[in-house]
């Protein structure tokens, strides 16, 4: 669900040059700069994509929140490659959730071209590249499991991973051109893609007290044309403007058509992603709710790796990440999310959220809250990377009637009035 597009106004982050600004490096027998034909795509994809195109999406978006930074300036932009952070609290739309982060770059589907990424693992959650077809489904994947660390380094995201460890560097590749049928490692293949390749680059639930990359950066960028020319890129800086991923986001006025046809509650629909460049390592479960009224979702919680806190080994559960969220079906803009290590849960594991207006906030204590403010009731749940022992999971769920195979974890919705929520004070009362 979370997405992307060509065109977006930067009003978060901001890339910062290092000391030797974007430089073509010279190959053997190559020519001693890249020639414009061979990097105008990238430059004009990586400048849209900075400064806004108008012909390629609507920009009729609602003034910038508070927690938002000025408009960068796009030749600085330009030198990294990277687009600023996309998400709540920035480009609010294909329903992203607000615990997660977001970036983006392209690479012309010229034969012949390669990105290659270099990076560090970040502390958080998740992490992941994805690389897209012009029409937004996945040509190429790898999440954090999947990558080898460089030569004498670890992956701390393998279970029971060293999550401090020093050497924590890695490198990967995009290629233009199809897969094939024995991949290289650390590589993603663009497939018979056209035109300019979107890359997603995801980081999930950073460590606490860290910036939305984890306390890594975004990784170094470097193409690689077909004729040998190199172009390395400047390193970026991730946003430094404050960011609260527990603020409630007012929608924008961005319309987006309806991908997905969701039931109304209490019945939900399993959906792969919403058709708005998804990420393959989520599943979902989508229901609407009736307006104006408090809904309450009970379930039980999923284990889950516990890493907020700065736990120093990588512990498996049976999903990576799970989290609630409230979305306005007109914009795609996500509202607010719950997620799995703030929620409280009961003797036997099950949580209580309780969806309203504001004005009809709960006084409770020991249940989560949402807001359906402006039109939000699209309530969407997220299962990431299920433990493949992990039967009730929404991946593993059966489409058509995925209450029969959750279980227990199937979120059930029912209907209450304020003054029966408020009368079930706190468990200690």
């Amino acid at each position: 669900m979370p997405a992307t597009s060509s065109a977006i106004r930067a009003r978060s982050g901001r890339c910062t040059t290092s000391t030797s600004r974007s430089t073509a490096t010279r190959q053997p027998g190559s020519s001693s700069t890249p020639s414009e034909d061979e990097m105008s795509a990238f430059s004009k994809a990586v400048g849209c994509l900075i400064v806004g195109c108008a012909t390629t999406l609507p920009m009729a978006a609602g003034p910038a929140p508070v927690t938002a930074s000025p408009v960068v300036d796009a030749s600085t932009n330009l030198a990294c490659g990277w687009s600023p952070r996309i998400g709540a609290g920035t480009l609010n739309f294909a329903y992203p959730d607000a615990f997660a982060n977001y970036w983006v770059t392209f690479v012309p589907a010229i034969p012949g071209t390669t990105l290659t990424i270099r990076g560090s693992f970040p502390h958080a959650r998740y992490m992941s590249f994805t690389a897209y077809t012009r029409l937004g489904h996945v040509s190429g994947a790898l999440n954090d499991q999947l990558i080898t660390a460089d030569p004498g380094g670890s992956n701390p995201f393998l279970d029971g991973g060293d999550r401090d460890a020093g050497g924590r560097e890695y490198t990967i590749r995009v290629v233009v051109g199809e897969r094939p049928p024995q991949p290289e490692p650390n590589t993603l293949y663009t497939g018979d893609s056209t035109g300019l390749v979107p890359v997603v680059y995801r980081v999930y639930r950073p460590d606490a007290e860290l910036d939305a990359t984890g306390g890594a950066g975004l990784p170094r960028l470097t193409v690689d044309s077909a004729s040998g020319s190199r172009l390395d890129l400047s390193e970026c800086g991730a946003t430094d403007a404050a960011f609260d991923p527990h603020v409630t986001y007012p929608p924008g006025r961005l319309r987006y058509p309806s991908l997905v046809q969701v039931p109304k509650a209490p019945d939900w629909r399993s959906v792969a992603g919403g058709g708005y460049f998804p990420n393959p390592d989520n599943k979902y479960l989508a229901t609407l709710l009736d307006p104006g009224r408090i809904a309450v979702v009970r379930g039980r919680m999923p284990t889950f790796a516990p890493t907020y806190q700065g736990r120093a080994t990588m512990q498996s559960g049976e999903v990576r990440y799970w989290s609630l969220c409230t979305n306005n079906p007109i914009s795609t803009a996500v509202t607010a999310c719950v997620v799995d290590d703030e929620l409280d849960v009961d003797a036997a594991g099950f949580y209580t959220v309780v969806v309203s207006s504001s004005s009809d906030r709960p006084v409770g204590c020991g249940i989560g809250w949402l807001p359906t403010d402006g039109g939000s009731d699209l309530l969407i749940m997220r299962n990431l990377l299920p433990d493949s022992d992990f039967v009730h999971s929404v991946q593993a769920a059966d489409p058509a009637d995925p209450r029969a195979t959750m279980g227990p974890y199937y979120p059930e919705v029912r209907y209450e009035s304020r003054d029966e929520i408020d009368s079930w004070g706190c468990p200690s009362e």
